[in-house]
């Protein structure tokens, strides 16, 4: 069996067991991992990270999500970032998981666009830099990013990287608070109160 098709059973096992409250195939799943397929090397990491089926072992899971990650799966990429942003199973290092994160972003991962310009918007690991957040916001908001569509609310409601442009700020509130986003319902009740 190819490493793709022994995580497809493993996986297909894993969700038995979930729902029977069986064994879960650890075995097999390091046996998918062990023949290079990254699906598999990813969620042995998770299962390290989480403590399922495994001992819930940090130092594993990086070094897990450290070889996924090599052959550019953005989930890893991402994990990875995470990991060395708090310390878990690696000593902390902003610089590293900045560029960690940028490699998920550049590799498809949605959710690191956000963690990117989160980074320079405060200076995590990196010098602060309002341009380039608002550039890495524009790139996650254009994909649906609640949180990137209220952050550009907020820049340009308080002129941080843009002009300021109250219209504008209204726009991107909408749009996250459309999706839920708490924090962009406030802030389009504070604008309409000012109004």
């Amino acid at each position: 069996m190819t490493g793709r098709q022994l995580y497809e059973e493993a996986e297909r096992l894993a969700r038995e067991a979930d729902r029977n409250g069986g064994p879960l195939p650890v075995t097999l799943l390091r046996e998918a991992a062990s023949a290079g397929y990254p699906p598999a090397i990813y969620a042995l990491a998770n299962w390290h990270l989480h403590g399922k089926g495994v001992r819930k072992n940090y130092k594993q899971a990086v070094a897990l999500l450290k070889k996924a990650a090599a052959k550019k799966y953005p989930a890893a990429e991402y994990d990875l970032a995470v990991s060395y942003e708090t310390g878990k199973g690696t000593p902390r290092n902003p610089r590293s998981a900045l560029i960690w994160y940028r490699r998920a972003a550049d590799d498809g991962d949605t959710d690191a666009l956000t963690e990117v310009a989160r980074f320079y918007y405060h200076g995590i690991g990196t010098a602060r830099n309002f341009r380039k957040a608002i550039e890495w916001y524009r790139k996650a908001a254009a994909r649906g990013e609640a949180e990137a569509q209220y952050a550009l609310g907020r820049a340009y409601e308080l002129g941080e990287g843009v002009e300021p442009n109250i219209e504008e700020a209204r726009r991107w509130y909408e749009k996250a608070a459309a999706q839920g986003d708490e924090e962009a319902r406030k802030a389009l009740a504070d604008l309409s109160g000012r109004s």
